[in-house]
C-alpha cells in the first residue's frame, strides 16, 4: 500500500564521518548483506545509521557495530579481517556511502535477521523489524 511504501523509504540528514568509518559500515555490509540486493547492502546499512539516530543505542557507527551481542561478523572478528584485506565489495561501499546520505529503504527500523518466519519488510534473503 502507497501510505506504508512511502513510509518505508526515508531520507534523514547526512551523517558527516571519516573514510575509515564508511569503510567500517562497509565491511559490515559486505559480511551481512555482500550477497544480497543493492536495495538490502543499503537497508543494512540503514538499520546501523537507524540505530546511531536512536537513543537505545550507542551514538557512533563504531559504537553501534561493536556493542556486545549485535552483528555477529563483528564479534567473530570477520569484520575485521575484511576490512584489513580491504576486499569490500564496490556494491557494499556505495550501499555504505548512500545509507550515510541518509538514505533508509526500512523507515526507521534498528533490526534484521535471516527470514524465518518472522514479521516485517522483507527485502532478500532478510526481513528488518
Amino acid at each position: 500500500d502507497a501510505e506504508r511504501e512511502a513510509k518505508r523509504h526515508v531520507k534523514y540528514g547526512e551523517y558527516a564521518t571519516d573514510e575509515d568509518t564508511l569503510m567500517l559500515l562497509a565491511a559490515l555490509i559486505h559480511c551481512e548483506a555482500r550477497g544480497e540486493s543493492y536495495e538490502g547492502q543499503v537497508a543494512v546499512g540503514a538499520v546501523v545509521m537507524n540505530r546511531v539516530r536512536s537513543s537505545a543505542y550507542p551514538d557512533s557507527i563504531y559504537g553501534v557495530i561493536y556493542a556486545s551481542g549485535q552483528f555477529t561478523p563483528a564479534m567473530n572478528g570477520k569484520v575485521d579481517k575484511v576490512l584489513e584485506s580491504g576486499n569490500i565489495n564496490e556494491s557494499c561501499i556505495k550501499a555504505a556511502e548512500e545509507a550515510l546520505s541518509g538514505v533508509s529503504p526500512v523507515g526507521d527500523m534498528t533490526h534484521f535477521r535471516r527470514v524465518n518466519g518472522r514479521e516485517g519488510l522483507v527485502i532478500g534473503n532478510h526481513v528488518f523489524y
